[in-house]
């Protein structure tokens, strides 16, 4: 059964010199997938990693400087992110949101986790 806008070869059909659009492939729009998911989660876990180093590190009055813990998570992030665009979806600015969202959630959350404990 032929649906309207598509022929037997899965090239559009054209409705009275209106050429019908193509709907999007199903799995292959969304931009968080499994590959993607483990990134986030590892991003997240190096973020943990710096912010309980720096807690150990740096005295309760310093917590302005922790700031300067994340500079270096991103630097090595904007330059690994060409080879993690491909999990993206090859969307940069997702990736770049969502793996610099992760880095901070995990450095802050393991920070206050240390100095509450």
């Amino acid at each position: 059964m032929l649906l309207l806008g598509e022929s037997q070869r899965g090239a559009p059909v054209t409705l009275h010199g209106y050429q019908m659009p193509r709907r999007p492939e199903p799995g292959n729009s969304a931009p968080i997938n499994a590959r993607s998911g483990s990134v986030i989660v590892v991003a997240a876990a190096i973020g943990a990693v710096a912010g309980a180093v720096a807690a150990s590190t740096l005295s309760a009055e310093h917590f302005a400087w922790t700031g300067f813990f994340l500079v270096p998570l991103f630097l090595v992030l904007e330059v690994s992110l060409k080879y993690l665009l491909a999990l993206f979806g090859g969307n940069r600015d997702v990736a770049r949101f969502i793996l610099a969202a992760a880095v901070v959630a995990g450095f802050y959350g393991a920070w206050f986790g240390v100095r509450w404990s």
